[in-house]
């Protein structure tokens, strides 16, 4: 096992909708990836703050007229959720993206196999980019780990 990253970070509701790429030099050709993301909290726990977002999501994107029947059920949105996916790409472009939920991810890449979302094969050597898209954060604050080896096991 050769670790090639560890990475961790907060974010904010400032960065909903950006994203975070870090970019690993593969010296020679990786036969098989691993990737462990996680990220904390996954709900946002506070109703009021709930709330407030929803309300605020529905003036945005709601027509005036139709307002007052969206915001009488506003508790139909709940629970508010941050999002983190992960996409992959290296020297021959896009190798998959894991555009789930599940706030703890295990990914695995090698020649004949791979994770759901993401693309079989050997990373060349060269760059390997690796992109946490942050489609929403609702909380103060989001952690993340971001863990990444070659070779077999933990």
């Amino acid at each position: 096992m050769k670790i090639l990253l560890n990475a961790e970070g907060i974010v904010t509701p400032a960065a909903s909708k950006s994203h975070i790429t870090y970019t690993v030099h593969l010296q020679r050709d990786c036969r098989e990836l691993h990737v462990e993301f996680a990220y904390e909290p996954k709900k946002l726990e506070d109703e009021a703050q709930s709330k407030a977002l929803i309300e605020e999501g529905l003036r945005q994107y709601i027509e005036a007229e139709h307002l007052q029947a969206y915001a009488e059920n506003w508790r139909s949105y709940l629970p508010l959720q941050n999002l983190l996916t992960l996409s992959l790409d290296d020297e021959t472009g896009f190798r998959g993206a894991g555009h789930r939920h599940d706030p703890v991810q295990h990914l695995v890449v090698d020649a004949d196999k791979a994770s759901p979302g993401l693309i079989p094969g050997v990373f060349p050597r060269g760059q390997l980019r690796i992109t946490i898209s942050l489609h929403c954060v609702v909380t103060e604050q989001c952690r993340y780990k971001l863990h990444v080896w070659e070779g077999e096991g933990a």
